[in-house]
């Protein structure tokens, strides 16, 4: 499970780039994660396998930028 900013730290784009592009035409599904990093606030957890169709049409990466996508996310993407 990545967050937006993992996905934007691994594109080298800002984080509302990514959240225009997973919410447009239509949001992508996502999680709330259960322990929230700031007090306040739950970020958004979204499936690689949701995530990789819509980065490719959107920002057509290059296969070293998919790998950091996996990196950032750790062994459990």
């Amino acid at each position: 499970m990545l967050t937006a900013s993992q996905i934007a730290r691994a594109l080298g784009v800002t984080k509302g780039r990514v959240y225009r592009a997973l919410s447009r035409p239509y949001p992508l599904p996502y999680i709330n994660s259960p322990y929230p990093v700031r007090p306040g606030g739950q970020e958004r957890l979204y499936s690689i396998s949701v995530l990789l169709p819509r980065l490719k049409e959107v920002f057509a990466p290059e296969p070293e930028l998919i790998s950091a996508l996996f990196r950032e996310g750790g062994p459990n993407v």
